[in-house]
């Protein structure tokens, strides 16, 4: 059950001395160095009565490569992990608890641990230099876990919760493999490049687009702290040499607005700087152009499916359009009651996938039917073929004109409103509506009122309606998208019943 750490270890057999893992805070890890650590781990997971088809829950660990010698020991161990996100309170904690019964909780203690009984490790003892690799436990003397899950699981990762409360989704090691080795021939990357990951490693964003698609072409893993300020992050990027990232639309902006502050940073090297899981406009895909001379590609993907589509051109005018994956099948089906031609759910067909979401049938048969990944996303055909995504079909508006999708007002927002950012969510998400939710941060030297108004008469203007709020800071999630669950439930609920 060892596919994802023989697979790095191949790379190791290869090239021992060349750099793995490197921080941001100047730490260095070769691939001889990573493995050995990975074996430790494993010895010090065995100790603690970690066997083959056991869990273990991980919270609070670095962005470092003590990290990714974590996630490769638990592979060895036959294990799965899952981390606990930051934002997780004491009811989150529990429920992931409830639903994987691990047998160990590895990280520093944690205040929402209270009433947990899972025995707690730190990170350092099970992989310090030097420890004794202890024999570990016979499985014959380990009770049989207390559920189970599929031969060869070994990671259990956590949907965004974008439309609901996130969803824990179980990926086995051997088509995880094989799905991260195609998207790496996709992006056609080798061992001469370095990935520069800003996010935490607790979520796929990281594990999938940087740390494993960088270690399973050889190239180079450089970790920063997903706290860091942008103007910090723009200088790192430079100085790292890196030549792929994936950030998100807003990430993408701080660094433009970083990049007054440090005028001439060379970010010529980046050839891959990519952006998934939100939408990116013309105006953000033309400006990071002109002021850091990259060019953004759209991905798109899941943490239930795995990369699906990409577009790796250079010309600005062509990224609207992405194009299937090696390996992937992407169709539309017409929206219910609807009959647009080239408008429909996007539906994924591919033989690397995860096995779906952990006791929550319901959601499984609605996303995984026979062979077939309904997305629950809404995707428009463009006449080369390609695909152009819309945003969730919960997110599909009413207008005038047509169709209208959420990300796309909140691009015209953008262009024509004096608005910093904005979030629009539709007011009913059963069926298509006229009504939406606009939440925005004005933008600097604009009244919240002047904001509010110019989006009311762009709402107008497309035979929109519904309330516009203005706030000081958008809430979001640990991956960096806008917190939508929590507005629509704090706000569109309040808007509603005044």
């Amino acid at each position: 059950m060892t596919a994802l750490y023989q697979a790095v270890r191949e790379v190791a057999r290869r090239r021992p001395d060349a750099i793995a893992v490197e921080t941001t805070a100047g730490e260095r890890t070769s691939y001889a160095e990573l493995l050995a650590a990975a074996d430790r781990v494993a010895a010090g997971l065995r100790a603690h009565g970690v066997a083959e088809g056991r869990v273990v829950v991980c919270s609070g660990l670095a962005n470092d490569a003590s990290y990714m010698a974590f996630l490769l020991g638990v592979c060895v161990a036959g294990a799965a992990y899952v981390p606990l996100l930051a934002d997780f309170d004491a009811a989150a904690v529990a429920r992931a608890v409830r639903l994987t019964r691990p047998v160990l909780w590895v990280g520093p203690e944690n205040h929402h641990r209270a009433g947990v009984t899972v025995p707690r490790v730190e990170l350092a003892e099970l992989s310090a230099p030097g420890a004794p690799a202890t024999p570990g436990i016979a499985d014959a003397d380990v009770a049989p876990p207390d559920r189970a899950f599929a031969p060869g699981t070994f990671r259990m990762l956590w949907t965004s919760g974008s439309t609901k409360a996130p969803k824990l989704v179980t990926w086995r090691q051997e088509p995880f493999v094989r799905e991260r080795r195609r998207w790496i021939a996709s992006i056609e990357a080798t061992e001469h490049d370095a990935f520069f990951c800003q996010h935490t490693l607790d979520v796929a964003h990281a594990t999938d687009l940087h740390a494993f698609a960088a270690l399973l072409a050889g190239a180079r893993l450089v970790l920063a702290d997903p706290g860091a300020e942008p103007a910090t992050l723009l200088a790192q990027l430079a100085a790292s040499g890196a030549t792929y990232t994936s950030m998100l639309p807003n990430h993408y902006e701080d660094l433009i607005a970083a990049a007054g502050q440090r005028p001439g940073t060379d970010l010529s090297r980046l050839r891959r700087p990519m952006c998934g899981g939100a939408y990116a406009g013309p105006a953000l895909i033309a400006s990071a152009a002109e002021v850091l001379g990259i060019h953004i590609r759209h991905i798109y993907g899941s943490t239930e499916f795995g990369l699906a589509l990409g577009n790796m051109a250079d010309e600005v005018q062509t990224l609207g359009g992405m194009h299937e994956v090696a390996g992937v099948r992407a169709r539309l089906e017409p929206l219910a009651g609807y009959d647009w031609d080239d408008l429909g759910t996007l539906v994924l067909t591919s033989d690397c996938t995860s096995d779906g979401y952990v006791d929550d049938d319901e959601a499984n048969a609605a996303t995984f039917r026979g062979s077939d990944f309904w997305t629950g996303d809404v995707a428009q055909r463009l006449d080369g073929g390609g695909f152009r995504l819309l945003g969730r079909v919960t997110d599909l508006l009413l207008a005038t004109d047509g169709p209208l999708a959420a990300p796309f007002l909140d691009e015209l927002i953008a262009r024509d409103c004096p608005v910093a950012e904005s979030v629009s969510l539709t007011a009913d998400t059963d069926s298509l509506t006229n009504r939406v939710l606009v939440v925005l941060r004005a933008a600097p030297g604009t009244s919240d009122d002047d904001a509010v108004g110019a989006v009311d008469k762009l709402l107008a203007s497309h035979g929109l309606t519904g309330p516009v709020l203005a706030f000081e800071r958008i809430p979001r999630t640990v991956v960096g998208k806008a917190d939508r669950a929590l507005l629509r439930s704090r706000y569109l609920a309040a808007s509603s019943s005044s």
